[in-house]
């Protein structure tokens, strides 16, 4: 079966390596859960590559710059587009519906470039179109920092209700509604994870298109603030937007067990992220649940372990008796359909 994953740090963890002096590529680097020969084992067809900025991070890395974040981010695009070039006979970047129908015909895997946290913007929509210009097409709209946009789930008290048309004070702001707008028209998809609750709903109430929440699962069975309410997924569904399934353990069972490990009911990382898959698509509907693995991004070992296990999923579900189209539509079919509806520019 194929893969389409709508998120990973990978590129991230690559310039790190180097920055630190260390070697580091995408090729083989047997430290990271993505590499190519990983992604060639588990039958990849397409991986979202974040840009990930941390803006306390960004600040230390570049003293005295007002536009820090920015910087950061253009070299992870530097790293991004090296790795590219470096690679191109495995995998190549797409930017279009189009590209991704080549990539496939020539049996090469894709790579979609995205920005995880939109205060690298700094408020500034000439930025936002710069990236889009250097081949990003999806932005988390924060991290876990208040920036320009909004703010971030881990400042929410708790859940909140969606009532329409209620100013929500951990919301979107001005610029953040503004941005939403401007990543539409330009064809950049709004992906909500790591969002608050009340920027969702604002969300909700002012894009147009589709969006998605790239690596978040279901609140209602693993209580974390990053993951998404059953009103939420209801209302990403309702809207033809993804939310994909994240690997991290602490999004998969919040607490671990007197021996370390991480098990509920008697089921595994592994079976309960299938749990997961089947809630949110009795809640949301069957198209709304994709793969948002956040590979690269978490240091607790994980179930698949890296790109090479991932078709252990299909194992998971297929033991709660998911059908295989869902499955199928589960590990890529359904965020392709996103991409075929919003990549046309």
């Amino acid at each position: 079966m194929n893969i389409l994953d709508m998120h990973c740090d990978t590129i991230y963890r690559i310039h790190e390596k180097r920055f630190q002096g260390k070697e580091s590529s995408l090729r083989n680097d047997p430290e990271l859960q993505i590499n190519l020969e990983k992604m060639q084992k588990g039958n990849y067809l397409l991986q979202n590559f974040a840009a990930f900025v941390e803006l306390e991070e960004a600040a230390r890395r570049f003293p005295g710059q007002e536009d820090a974040p920015y910087r950061f981010a253009l070299e992870l695009a530097d790293t991004f587009d090296a790795e590219m070039a470096a690679n191109s006979d495995l995998i190549r970047p797409v930017a279009s519906w189009s590209d991704i129908q080549q990539n496939e015909q020539e049996h090469r895997i894709s790579a979609l470039f995205t920005l995880e946290e939109g205060g690298i913007c700094m408020g500034d929509v000439e930025k936002l179109r710069e990236l889009y210009r250097r081949g990003a097409r999806m932005m988390t709209l924060t991290w876990n920092h208040e920036n320009e946009l909004g703010f971030p789930s881990c400042m929410q008290e708790g859940s909140s209700a969606y009532r329409a048309g209620e100013k929500r004070p951990l919301g979107l702001t001005e610029t953040g509604i503004r941005f939403v707008e401007e990543m539409e028209a330009l064809g950049m998809i709004v992906d909500v994870s790591h969002m608050s609750d009340d920027g969702f709903f604002d969300v909700c109430e002012h894009a147009k298109k589709p969006f998605v929440a790239s690596h978040s699962n279901a609140r209602a069975l693993c209580g974390h603030k990053r993951n998404l309410t059953d009103e939420m997924l209801r209302m990403l569904g309702e809207r033809g937007g993804v939310s994909g399934l994240n690997l991290c353990p602490g999004f998969v069972i919040a607490e671990k067990s007197a021996d370390g490990s991480r098990t509920h009911e008697g089921r595994n990382l592994l079976e309960y992220l299938a749990c997961h898959a089947v809630h949110m698509m009795e809640v949301g509907g069957s198209a709304c649940v994709g793969l948002g693995t956040d590979f690269d991004g978490f240091d607790e070992p994980s179930q698949p372990r890296d790109a090479s296990a991932i078709q252990d999923f299909a194992w998971a579900l297929h033991k709660l008796h998911v059908s295989d189209d869902q499955i199928d539509n589960i590990l890529f079919g359904n965020v392709l359909n996103l991409y075929r509806e919003l990549l046309n520019g």
